[in-house]
């Protein structure tokens, strides 16, 4: 009698074959959703410009709705809120938005690759943007829009890139490197420097009125020169903060400091040195101006004293016919003069017993 074979046996086999099967259906799942997805995010998947918000987001059209996607590796420019003064981190904030707009302006298809970490700040979508096989975001760096911020880049090789197109619009300032608003550094550091690098002459005459106009004009380059040290240190280090200021200018930053310290120190040197070369002249000219103790009169006011000492002289030549021998007063002399001289034109005119007692006196003499 043959034997029955074994139900067992051919259970065990089972087993394992059903295991690989769901292993291979997992896997093959797995590959399907990453295609899926991968399809959705890089052009299988329409997606259309519906605005332009900023220098650095877009309202698009996606199959799954609408979304707000934003670089992932660059920051530009935001509009700045209202009676806000105008800062480093929004100026140029319009034109980045205008550049944007004529690179993938509303109805553009674009390629776009979804971060799979978290969103970005206000529900928008961190991702890097194709249009027509061109990264935006590379294209705004290069016109000086836009600035890397390198914390966000995986990429060695896109990381030096960016970084080589930064420098470029640096070099060749564009965007926010440029002097084209009041509001970029460079329009308010560099006529700093250029007037500091051409700082006025000396006055070379010796006067008080001209090297006080020199001191006030290199006060007020100073003035300057420390407002804008200010401005440049107040900008974060490119390590704490991811503002536009900072990413544009946090390194940077310390080559204006140093020059423009340099610059406040040689403008001391000068304004101290016109301090004291005006004290001078005011003390040698408060001196010339001060009589001397021991220096004689001053000739114009010789010819009054010389006439007052004559007048005395005269007086007592007059008084002298009628001096009385008795050492009155002067008082009297003074008062009996008009008749005295009187007295010759009138030999008969009646006189005084005092007068007479005089005449006699004299006349016994």
């Amino acid at each position: 009698v043959m034997p029955k074979p074994s139900t067992r046996r051919t259970s065990r086999l089972t087993t394992p074959v059903m295991i690989t099967f769901v292993v291979v259906a997992v896997v093959m799942l797995g590959l399907t959703i990453t295609s899926v997805v991968k399809a959705m995010t890089r052009g299988d998947d329409p997606v259309v410009v519906n605005s332009v918000l900023t220098g650095q987001s877009m309202e698009v059209n996606r199959t799954t709705g609408l979304d707000v996607i934003r670089f992932q590796n660059v920051r530009a420019p935001l509009p700045k809120e209202e009676d806000v003064p105008e800062t480093l981190d929004t100026c140029m904030a319009q034109e980045a938005t205008e550049h944007l707009q004529s690179l993938a302006d509303e109805g553009t298809s674009l390629d776009v690759e979804i971060a799979a970490y978290a969103n970005a700040p206000n529900g928008e979508l961190w991702a890097d943007i194709y249009h027509a096989g061109n990264d935006l975001g590379l294209e705004m760096v290069e016109s000086g829009y836009a600035v890397v911020d390198p914390a966000s880049v995986d990429d060695p090789e896109k990381l030096e890139e960016l970084t080589a197109a930064q420098k470029q619009a640096r070099d060749a300032e564009r965007g926010i490197f440029s002097k084209d608003a009041d509001c970029t550094l460079p329009s308010y550091v560099e006529p700093v420097l250029e007037q500091l690098n051409d700082l006025p002459a000396s006055p070379q005459a010796n006067d008080v009125t001209e090297l006080t106009k020199y001191i006030g004009e290199l006060n007020n380059l100073r003035s300057d020169a420390q407002e804008a040290v200010a401005v440049l240190t107040a900008i974060p280090d490119t390590e704490n903060d991811d503002s536009v200021a900072a990413l544009a200018w946090g390194d940077a930053k310390e080559e204006y400091i140093t020059s423009l310290e340099d610059h406040l120190e040689d403008i001391r040197g000068l304004v101290e040195d016109a301090q004291d070369k005006r004290a001078d002249l005011q003390d040698a000219k408060t001196l010339e101006n001060s009589p001397s103790p021991d220096a004689p009169a001053p000739e114009e006011d010789q010819p009054d004293e010389q006439g007052q000492e004559e007048e005395p002289q005269e007086d007592t030549a007059e008084a002298e016919p009628t001096t009385e021998p008795s050492g009155e007063p002067a008082v009297a002399e003074a008062e009996v003069e008009p008749q005295t001289a009187e007295e010759p034109q009138s030999p008969s005119a009646e006189s005084s017993p005092a007068e007479l007692g005089s005449a006699t006196d004299v006349d016994s003499e």
